[in-house]
Parts: structure tokens; sequence; C-alpha cells
């Protein structure tokens, strides 16, 4: 039965075969984390009749790579997430964009594209060429299921705060009363806003109105840029807020942090109950093409009503008060920039030097490129799969992260390399222990 390929403790299940093959055995759905980087076209010659990557024209590889991926998108989860490290080649120096080629056709089978990141080799090799720049970097495509409708936000698993990188320093970017403030306007303002080491970011109306003009917002006091009802503490990062003279100005926003989708599937079913359309909407509130947004589930289009919006739909579309608390009360926040207290995004480009292994003469990925993605996106009970494992460096770093594994090699010779390595792991746990 399919199920007995599931390996049930971090030990990783090693299956040596044709990857078009051996994914075909593996139940729909079973896979969390895809990380991979098969042979490259017309790179190595890895002793086996039926090996993907001696194809005659990039084309036959790319067609062969696609039977590969349309498994993969099979038994991954919808949830799911793949990252592929895959490099170029040169033909008459002509460099024939395969991994570009490639990627483009997987989207034809379903798969989106939600990051091209940039691996820096901190360790690349020198080159005697003259004609052109080096080489110092290759591409890790992220990608996820499309499920057509590009509601892809809350659709697959991304644990960002697991990957944060540290901040250099602690000092926070914001300056404290005594840096901004004359004496005068200091002893003016209540002890709430003044016995602090900082500004603070989130004061009430009673305390906004007695700041200092130069603190307040320049024009009208009302946020109304893209991050408009989310909670992020970098907002005022933005190139709108960092246009305020040293960044201290408050905005007035809301309060709560409201469950977007929540809300507006709760708005489009008061929607369609009543006698409005999106259109008539705008035209009852003196707007063009704004009402839709309210609407939309897709993270890049959707938006909430403004409080002030907010008011005036409930009064056409005669809603109950169910979400008035979080979509109305408002304070006021400092527009500066502040950084985030778990670490900064690591960014699409990771600076990595490539690995070296002993034990067989092909190359090897570095720990530190599975490791991010597997933290990035793999829950604590999930499984981890490598179509191409080689050396299973990616085996090897789910053990370490105690992550199920499943490792698939076209070479039996690269069995026993594997076996070694996954022994030097003492730290083994059971599907219980997860």
């Amino acid at each position: 039965m399919k199920d007995k390929v599931i390996p049930n403790s971090t030990y990783p299940k090693i299956i040596i075969g044709d990857a078009r093959e051996e994914l075909e055995k593996l139940p729909e759905g079973c896979i969390d984390t895809v990380v991979t980087s098969p042979p490259y076209w017309q790179q190595r010659e890895y002793g086996d009749s039926n090996q993907i990557g001696q194809e005659s024209s990039p084309k036959d590889y790319i067609s062969n790579m696609l039977e590969v991926t349309k498994q993969l998108h099979h038994v991954l989860d919808d949830d799911g997430s793949f990252f592929l490290n895959i490099g170029d080649k040169y033909v008459e120096k002509d460099l024939q964009m395969v991994p570009s080629r490639l990627i483009y056709e997987m989207k034809e089978q379903g798969w989106a594209l939600r990051n091209k990141i940039v691996w820096y080799k901190t360790n690349h090799m020198p080159t005697s060429i003259k004609d052109r720049f080096t080489n110092t970097w290759e591409p890790i495509f992220f990608l996820v299921k499309d499920d057509k409708n590009h509601y892809l936000a809350p659709r697959y698993n991304f644990f960002l705060d697991r990957v944060r990188i540290p901040h250099q320093t602690d000092k926070n970017s914001i300056p404290s009363p005594k840096d901004v403030l004359s004496d005068e306007e200091l002893e003016e303002l209540p002890n709430e806003f003044t016995d602090r080491e900082t500004l603070p970011y989130k004061i009430e109306k009673e305390i906004y109105d007695q700041l200092p003009e130069r603190l307040k917002t320049k024009g009208k006091t009302e946020y109304s840029g893209k991050f408009e009802g989310t909670s992020e503490i970098n907002r005022g990062q933005s190139p709108g807020a960092r246009m305020s003279v040293k960044g201290l100005y408050y905005s007035r926003q809301r309060k709560h942090d409201p469950n977007e989708e929540k809300v507006i599937k709760y708005l489009r079913k008061c929607r369609d109950n009543s006698k409005y359309s999106t259109s008539d909407i705008d035209d009852e509130l003196g707007y063009s093409h704004t009402a839709g947004h309210w609407f939309r589930l897709d993270e890049g289009g959707r938006s909430l009503p403004s409080p002030e919006d907010w008011k005036r739909l409930k009064e056409l579309l005669e809603f109950d008060d169910t979400f008035d608390k979080i979509m109305t009360e408002t304070h006021y926040v400092l527009q500066g920039v502040r950084k985030h207290p778990k670490g900064k995004n690591p960014g699409d480009m990771w600076e990595i030097s490539t690995a070296s292994f002993n034990d067989a003469h092909f190359a090897v990925f570095p720990k530190e490129l599975p490791r991010k993605a597997i933290k990035a996106t793999c829950p604590k009970d999930g499984i981890v799969l490598d179509p191409f494992a080689g050396a299973g460096t990616t085996g090897k770093v789910a053990q370490e992260l105690g992550r199920r594994s499943i490792m698939v090699e076209l070479n039996e010779e690269y069995r026993e390399i594997m076996k070694k390595r996954f022994r030097e792991e003492e730290n083994q746990k059971t599907l219980s222990e997860l």
C-alpha cells in the first residue's frame, strides 16, 4: 500500500528509483515541503541511462523535468511548498535560460511562483573568461500550488518568524520624548507620554490632542494608505511615511486588528442579501471602483472600509453590529520605523557558501538552503521530500530539525552514503513524539 512508504520517525526514508516512477507510489497530498536540486542540463554524467540531465536539448530536459514536477504537484499538500534550485547552461556563448523556461511551463501545470531567490555563493569560483561577468549566483524558486482563484495568502504554510534574522543592534530607531520636545512642551504633556524611553507608538485621542502641532500628522489625520486596517508595527517605513520630517507624525488608525477574510465574507453575505450591487454601493457612497475591494478575498486586491465608510456601509446594507467594535475604534499611531521584535525578514538574497563532500564526487546542497526552506514552510509534524536526493543533505537537515522525510535517488550507490550521514544524527523521534 502507498501509505507504507510514509516514515513514522525522523530517520529519512530512502527510496532508490526513478523519481518519475517512485513519486506515483506516494499518497496524494502527503508532502508538506519539497526541497531539491535536480541534475542540471548537460552539467554532469551520473552514470545511469535513465538519468535526467543528459538530454540532447534543453527542450527535452524540460520535458523530462515536467514529468517530475507534475508528480510533485500531486503528492504536495495544498498547504505545501516547493523549493527548486536549478542552474543554467551556456551553449556557444549563449545562456539557454533553462530555469526560466522550466518555470514558465510549470505555471501551466498549476504552480504559482512566490519568490525567485538569489543564492549568492560567497565562495564562488573565479573564472578566466574575459568576455562576460563571472557567474556568482543561482536561482532558488519558491513555488506553491496555484488554486486558480489567486487566494494564495491563507492557502499555504509559511512561518516567517522561524527564519527571521536578529537585528545587529537593539537600539530603537524611535527617539525619546526628551530628544524632540522642549522642556516647556514636556511639562504640558501627561506622564503617560513623557515617562517613556521612546516615543509611544499608540496613544489615545485625549493625549494626541495635547501634542505639539509638529508631532501631529500633516494635513488630515486619517491614514488611507495600503496598510489601512493592518497592525504591522513597520507600517511607518512606507515611502509616504518616511517623507515626514524625522518620521515623527501620528496618524489615526484602527485600534484592533480585524480578520480581513472573516470580515469580507460577512460583507459579501450582507451585499448578496441586499438590493445593491457593488457598483450600486460605489454610486451611493460617491466612489468609483472602490467598494469592489471591500468584497474581494485575494490578498493583493482586498481591503477593508475605513471606520467612516464602515458606518456608511452599515446604514446602506443594514447589517448588525457584529464587527462594529473592531472596525470603528481608533487610536493614534506614530509614523516611524521600528524594528520587528523577532528580527528582520531574510529577504530573497541568501548569501551562502557552496558545500563540499568527501564521500562522492558530485555537487551537494549547503545545509543552510534546505534549513531555511524547511523551517519556513514545514509544520513540526510535516514531511519533507527530495526527489533528487544525492547525498541526502535535505534529509539530513530534516532529521536535525525533527521532521520526517523521504529521499528518492536514482543511483543505488548513494544509499550507503545517505545511511552513513543519517546515522550521525542520534536524536530520532517517532511520529508520536512530533
